[in-house]
């Protein structure tokens, strides 16, 4: 009587997974050598032509990591924008939560001295938040010429901060 148990089962699936990653290894340590082998049997002209696009695609990644894009790379998740509406409420902020993650607790403060706040902003949502419902450690608002120098947004998922001042 061969009976194999459920230990004896598991152990052969990992032994063949490990069996394919060995193999998975093997075919790209044979790719390479090929490559390397037909690189050194090339003429002069491939050569060059290799070093450049290595080059290039060299300097270009080294700038991408360096200096990434302008953009709202943030924890948070969070993009920003100043617009202004002539109708109803004049200058505001407008927040979208990028994430995956419900931000609670939201606090902005602007230019180091005006507050705002919301309880929630769900994933995919936006949020606009007036010049003038934020409010001093008086309770004043923001002047109507105000420009913004600093916002700064801090929740349950980590803080967000963009400085104005930059872009100009």
């Amino acid at each position: 009587m061969n009976r194999m148990t459920r230990g004896d089962e598991v152990g052969d699936f990992f032994g063949f997974v490990w069996a394919k990653i060995l193999d998975l290894w093997d075919a790209i340590r044979d790719l390479l050598a090929n490559l390397a082998s037909d690189f050194k049997e090339s003429n002069r002209y491939f050569k060059i032509k290799v070093g450049l696009i290595g080059g290039y695609v060299s300097i270009c990644l080294a700038t991408i990591m360096i200096f990434p894009p302008p953009g709202e790379l943030n924890e948070i998740g969070a993009r920003l924008n100043v617009s202004r509406t002539e109708i109803v409420g004049g200058w505001y902020f407008l927040v979208v939560n990028e994430s995956s993650d419900t931000w609670k607790r939201i606090e902005l403060t602007f230019n180091d001295r005006f507050q705002a706040s919301s309880p929630a902003l769900r994933p995919g949502k936006k949020k606009a938040f007036y010049f003038f419902k934020f409010k001093d450690d008086r309770g004043a608002a923001p002047p109507k010429d105000i420009k913004p120098r600093k916002l700064r947004i801090v929740c349950s998922e980590g803080v967000f901060e963009r400085d104005f001042t930059k872009n100009q």
